[in-house]
C-alpha cells in the first residue's frame, strides 16, 4: 500500500512538472497567434529637392617666410622700373596732348541767300464757247495745202464725198483688153475741185504699171465733173481730194490714201 502511495505521489507531481514546463513554453507564443488585421495603405509623397549646400571656401594658408620675401622683392623691382619709366610717359603724354589740340577752322563763309519771288500770275480760264470748236472747223481744215482723202470717216466731208465717189464709179469701168490679158494694178491720184464744182487740176501720183489702166481712171473722173458745189461749212475752197484706184480680180475697188 505504501509503494502504491509512493507511485501515485511520483506520477502527479511528473504530471505536474510537465503542464508547468508547457505553460512556461506556450506563453509566449500567444502574442504570435494574435488575430491578423488589415494592412493599412499608406502613400508616401515626394520630398522637396533639397538645396545643395554652397561650397565652403577653402580655408587661407598663411604664406610661409619664404613665400613673401619674393613679392617683397618684387615691389621694389616695380617701384624702380616705374621711377625709370616715368619720364618716358611724361614725354608721350606731352606728345600726345600737342597732338590732340585742336586745329583752329575758320568757319565757312555764309551763302547769300536770294529771296524767292513767288509770283502767282492769274491766269484766266478760257470759256465753254473758246473751248468748243466753230461749226466749219474739221480735223483737216489746219491743213489747208494738204489733200483730204475720198474715204476719210471725219462727218464733216462724208455727204459730200460720197456723191463724188458715186459719179466716179457711174463712169469708172474695167477695159476689155485690160480683163483679157488679166491685167491688174493700183495707181495713186489727185484732183482739185472748184467752189462750184469744176475740176480745176488731176493729176497722177503713182501709176499703176499699166497705160491702159491709169487712163481708164483718170477719163473716169474727168468724165464724172462737174461735181456738186462744195457746201459753205467745208473748208478749204478749192478742195484737193487723194484718191487710190485698184483695179484687182476683175473688180473695182477704192484704197484711198490718207
Amino acid at each position: 500500500m505504501s509503494a502504491l502511495n509512493t507511485s501515485i505521489w511520483r506520477f502527479l507531481a511528473l504530471s505536474l512538472a510537465m503542464h508547468a514546463l508547457g505553460l512556461l513554453v506556450l506563453y509566449p507564443l500567444r502574442p504570435a497567434l494574435a488575430p491578423r488585421q488589415d494592412p493599412i495603405s499608406v502613400s508616401l509623397l515626394p520630398t522637396p529637392d533639397k538645396a545643395e549646400p554652397a561650397p565652403k571656401p577653402s580655408p587661407r594658408v598663411p604664406a610661409s617666410r619664404s613665400s613673401r620675401v619674393p613679392s617683397i622683392i618684387a615691389k621694389k623691382d616695380s617701384r624702380i622700373t616705374a621711377e625709370k619709366t616715368s619720364p618716358a610717359r611724361d614725354k608721350t603724354a606731352r606728345n600726345v596732348s600737342r597732338a590732340e589740340d585742336p586745329i583752329p577752322v575758320s568757319p565757312p563763309t555764309p551763302r547769300e541767300t536770294i529771296p524767292e519771288q513767288s509770283v502767282v500770275a492769274e491766269r484766266q480760264l478760257p470759256t465753254l464757247k473758246e473751248l468748243l470748236p466753230e461749226p466749219t472747223w474739221s480735223s483737216s481744215s489746219a491743213r489747208n495745202d494738204a489733200p483730204v482723202s475720198l474715204n476719210t470717216r471725219d462727218p464733216v466731208y462724208v455727204t459730200y464725198f460720197t456723191k463724188i465717189k458715186q459719179l466716179i464709179e457711174s463712169q469708172w469701168e474695167y477695159p476689155e483688153l485690160a480683163l483679157r490679158y488679166g491685167l491688174q494694178g493700183r495707181l495713186a491720184l489727185e484732183f482739185t475741185i472748184g467752189g462750184n464744182g469744176r475740176l480745176d487740176q488731176l493729176r497722177l501720183i503713182r501709176s499703176s504699171g499699166s497705160q491702159l489702166l491709169d487712163e481708164e481712171a483718170l477719163r473716169a473722173i474727168k468724165a464724172a465733173a462737174p461735181f456738186p458745189p462744195i457746201p459753205s461749212w467745208i473748208k478749204p475752197n478749192p478742195l484737193s481730194i487723194s484718191a487710190s484706184m485698184e483695179y484687182h480680180d476683175n473688180r473695182l475697188n477704192y484704197r484711198f490714201t490718207r
